[in-house]
């Protein structure tokens, strides 16, 4: 190939297609603050059919930067705003959806310079649901440019944008939901709170994407709440749990959702090969707050931001005390009696187990407990009644059937369900220390229960300021224990720390003896 860059200005082809008049636009080169549009808009105010052909010239826009010919079509863009040529704001809306932020920036001021000639044009584009959102974006922002440049328009351009929120297909897709966000963007760059019931009501009717603009920053924005202080930090919510940022699959919209605890698993981030599960696990049912899919989410970039925030906090001291520990993501290891495992790893896996010995309630129970630490309670409650169809004697199954009645709130169920774990237990094949263990919480929750003490709607016991020490304590259920020895994942716990078991005891004198036995 030829070096076009050693060309003479003459033997560049693009001198052949344009009068001589604009032929030095092509060796112009990169704009600088010198550059004065005024003076070429002098000399080429009778060139702009010429102008425009060459602001949508693709041989010169895809030239290499290092060629001077490249930036002519912006130069001819900058012109064509600067004479306020109306014959070209339909030509130009070409460019709106190009991936060009030299020309992406210019583009509101040209149209700007066009001036309300343009507004049909661009309000024909803004409502064309055919076209890139983005492009989409840039088209607002371009008829705002022209609202402040030009005052006796801007209260129709206002009013115009502000039902364009409430427009038949908003609630269409997610790039419809985007296009609202972007104006309503504008809107507040405007300043006009006129505007402010109808972004109110397309918040309120969930058709906005609140990942990008909330509704406190609109209302800060007109006046209508106090400005955040971005000088102090942290900028954190007053609110106990992990807020991450989620994308569900079946819609495609982003929401914020809170949850009390989110999990990290370190063995799958370990893996040197692509997992097949997010190391992210949620303890419960996601439900999408736009069209009630369930479980089908996916980290959206913020979330991903917000995850590697968090592990910035984790491992500098500086930054830990600017989150509170409920704030925290939980970086952990998760076992099973197969060893380290992904929760939805070990779904599968007792899947496949149950299929080949249907018969073994400990299966059962193990699977109920996979599925309860995932938040599916109900079916938790099938898998357990289920292994007490099959062995009435085993006090995993009443004591985890009667945890979820307390966690709902069935408090005379979960006494009931206790006292059959009172009764079972002692016929139990379990070792005798772990029937004691049985015996004791069933009597200290039954006894709390009865004095009226109750508990949060958790699968994670928090003890009340008011219940006595031992009421409600952490209790023993198949895979609970550090052993592992039914199939739940657990965090790892340290000799010196209280047995999860609920028996008072250390865990290194009570199940982590065991556990190095190798039981």
């Amino acid at each position: 190939m030829p070096n076009i860059f050693r060309r003479k200005l003459g033997a560049d082809p693009a001198t052949q297609r344009y009068p001589g008049a604009l032929a030095g636009l092509l060796s112009l080169g990169k704009p600088t603050d010198d550059t004065s549009y005024q003076k070429w808009a002098e000399q080429l105010k009778d060139h702009v059919p010429d102008l425009i052909r060459m602001v949508l010239d693709e041989d010169l826009n895809q030239r290499q930067e290092k060629d001077p010919a490249v930036w002519a079509p912006l130069h001819a863009l900058q012109i064509l705003g600067v004479l306020g040529a109306e014959s070209a704001a339909q030509p130009l809306t070409a460019c709106l959806d190009w991936d060009d932020d030299w020309i992406g920036e210019a583009l509101p001021k040209v149209y700007a310079g066009i001036g309300p000639a343009a507004i049909p044009v661009l309000q024909a584009y803004l409502e064309d649901s055919t076209q890139d959102r983005f492009g989409r974006a840039k088209a607002s922002e371009s008829l705002a440019a022209i609202a402040r440049a030009h005052p006796p328009v801007r209260e129709a351009i206002v009013t115009y944008l502000a039902a364009f929120l409430g427009r038949p297909s908003a609630d269409d897709s997610p790039a419809e939901e985007e296009v609202t966000t972007f104006v309503i963007g504008d809107l507040m760059d405007l300043g006009d709170s006129s505007a402010y019931p109808a972004i109110k009501r397309a918040y309120e009717e969930n058709r906005v994407n609140p990942q990008m603009i909330r509704l406190e920053d609109v209302e800060a924005e007109f006046g209508l709440r106090p400005k955040p202080d971005y000088t102090k930090l942290p900028l954190l919510p007053e609110e106990p749990g992990v807020r991450l940022a989620l994308r569900c699959k079946v819609c495609g919209r982003e929401r914020s959702y809170l949850f009390p605890k989110v999990y990290c698993d370190l063995s799958t981030l370990s893996k040197k090969k692509p997992a097949k599960y997010s190391p992210i696990i949620i303890p419960q049912r996601v439900v999408c707050q736009k069209c009630g899919a369930v479980d089908q989410y996916e980290l959206s970039a913020l979330g991903h931001v917000a995850l590697m925030a968090d592990l910035l906090m984790e491992i500098e001291p500086k930054l830990r005390g600017r989150r509170r520990e409920d704030q925290r993501v939980q970086y952990m290891k998760f076992t099973t009696r197969w060893g380290y495992m992904h929760p939805l790893e070990a779904l599968e896996r007792y899947q496949a187990e149950i299929a080949r010995h249907p018969d073994k309630a400990d299966l059962y129970v193990g699977y109920g407990n996979v599925l309860k630490f995932l938040g599916r309670a109900d079916q938790a409650e099938a898998e357990y009644r289920r292994a007490g169809e099959l062995d009435p004697t085993n006090p995993h199954v009443w004591h985890n059937l009667a945890d979820l009645a307390a966690d709902r709130g069935d408090y005379a169920e979960a006494i009931r369900l206790w006292q059959r774990t009172l009764e079972m237990t002692p016929h139990s094949k379990l070792p005798a220390e772990e029937r004691r263990t049985f015996l004791e919480v069933a009597r200290n929750n039954i006894e709390a229960l009865q004095k009226g003490y109750t508990r949060p709607l958790s699968q994670h016991t928090i003890p009340l300021s008011t219940r006595p020490a031992k009421s409600l304590q952490r209790r023993p259920s198949t895979g609970t224990l550090p052993v592992a020895r039914k199939g739940q994942p657990i965090l790892r716990v340290k000799g010196s720390q209280p047995c999860p078991c609920g028996s008072g005891k250390k865990y290194k004198h009570c199940h982590g003896r065991r556990a190095r036995r190798g039981r």
